[in-house]
């Protein structure tokens, strides 16, 4: 099919009536009247929302019902304006496709001049005579394809099936960028812009085939829908910050956890820059790595610190790469953890190791501090040198025992049990140390401020 000039296809078939929009050019193919007052009634909901002026051409005088109950014909009342076909005003203002067009921008003109923001045209299309031309019928459309570029204009011609020959239906369909069948507006993949079908001969080919084209590609559009609905609501609702980024640096998507954490509504982030919400002790690394995506290179895990709209620091850690296309970056796809509580509690330990050091180091014996459970925090340098695997690798987060020969790990529990329940006041814990010689371990509470509270102090000695 030739491109659009005047229309484009919509990436997603299935839609709501309510996403119809100055410039849209619409088909409703009904059999019954009832169909298409329905139809009718929602459309003039969606002018009443837009401030639309909605012009209602008639195909008999007191037909639809929806329409009828807002005036009498020939009469405007409330932004709604009825005609008839078989009205003078009518014949005389269609009595040519120029006559149309200029009739059409009066009223055009008119509804902006009365504060509305576009004009409806909801048009019931009187039966269409079997030797009617369909250049003369694409000729007509071709005309109008203007006045939908200037996105002033939506309107929706209604076809009643049974009164049409197929070879009719067919050119509604080459002439219609959008159809709503079913009661299902979709985009009509059988469109072709009037413009360019003028400039040869258009083929006949079997209606039925086309309309179960039509279905089939709206039932598979709205399962793809859903199915992106729920890829949606699994990203929005994650506790990731998930990001895509175009070439240019502005955000395509950002999810919810992203937003909260930044501070930024959804209208803010359209109006942001990837380096905005880049800490500035941060920004030459984060520009080096951009580039470095952009270019399809592999910057494997990342860690940067993104500020807040507030100012407050978030460190963030993650993985990110570029979708690309012959060879040219598109988007990032980006997946950050916030670990500013991670990094918070880690400078904490480091604070709190500095006061140990400061305390503990003065003493000669091997001193740990443990927690209830028996998990080292911290060592000295005496405790930290009792095995060749806590010199190599500390001891932060392995426990006790680790200190000792195999086979200790209960005794060492029992007696950590017994100084929680009675105190200080009980026999020192008798254990095999890593040299194979007995040591003995005496229990007492941390007491180097709040940070240490609830700890407990180990003093290691060897039995002489």
């Amino acid at each position: 099919m030739p491109a659009g000039k005047g229309h484009t296809m919509n990436a997603i078939y299935n839609e709501d009536v309510d996403h119809l929009a100055p410039g849209d050019h619409i088909a409703i193919l009904y059999h019954e009247k009832a169909e298409f007052e329905e139809i009718t009634r929602e459309i003039l909901e969606l002018c009443a929302r837009n401030k639309w002026c909605l012009l209602y051409i008639a195909r008999l005088p007191q037909e639809n019902i929806a329409l009828t109950l807002k005036g009498d014909l020939n009469t405007k009342e409330k932004g709604v304006k009825i005609v008839s076909h078989q009205n003078s005003e009518f014949h005389l203002n269609f009595s040519s496709a120029k006559n149309a067009q200029a009739y059409i921008r009066r009223q055009i003109r008119n509804a902006k001049d009365a504060g509305y923001s576009a004009l409806c045209i909801i048009r019931e299309v009187p039966p269409i005579g079997s030797r009617r031309s369909s250049q003369k019928l694409v000729g007509d459309m071709a005309g109008l394809e203007p006045l939908f570029d200037e996105k002033n204009l939506v309107m929706v011609c209604g076809y009643k099936m049974d009164l049409f020959p197929p070879h009719a239906l067919q050119d509604v369909l080459r002439t219609h960028p959008k159809i709503i069948l079913d009661r299902k507006l979709v985009g009509n993949l059988f469109y072709i812009p009037a413009s360019d079908a003028m400039q040869y001969t258009l083929p006949s080919i079997e209606l039925q085939h086309w309309l179960d084209t039509l279905r089939n590609l709206s039932s598979t559009s709205q399962a793809l829908a859903e199915t992106e609905d729920r890829f949606r609501d699994i990203l929005e609702n994650a506790n990731d910050l998930i990001q895509s980024v175009s070439p240019e640096g502005k955000f395509l998507y950002v999810n919810r956890a992203w937003r909260d954490t930044l501070e930024y509504s959804a209208e803010e982030v359209s109006t942001l820059n990837i380096f905005d919400i880049i800490d500035p002790s941060s920004l030459e690394h984060c520009k080096t790595l951009f580039s470095c995506v952009m270019a399809g290179t592999d910057v494997g895990r990342i860690e940067a610190m993104f500020r807040s709209k507030s100012g407050k620091k978030v460190y963030v850690e993650g993985n990110v790469n570029c979708k690309t296309e012959d060879g040219k970056p598109q988007y990032t796809r980006a997946i950050f953890r916030d670990v500013t509580a991670l990094k918070m509690e880690e400078k904490t330990r480091r604070e709190r190791e500095q006061v140990l050091d400061a305390v503990l180091n003065l003493t000669p014996n091997a001193t740990v501090v443990t927690t209830p459970e028996g998990i080292m925090l911290y060592a000295n340098k005496p405790a930290r040198s009792l095995t060749p695997v806590t010199v190599r690798e500390g001891v932060y987060g392995k426990p006790l025992w680790a200190l000792l020969s195999p086979g200790g790990e209960e005794e060492v529990k029992r007696s950590i049990a017994l100084f929680l329940e009675e105190g200080p006041d009980i026999p020192a814990c008798q254990v095999q140390g890593c040299d194979g010689k007995a040591w003995q371990i005496d229990w007492s509470h941390a007491g180097f401020g709040r940070q240490t509270a609830g700890y407990i102090l180990a003093i290691i000695r060897r039995v002489e």
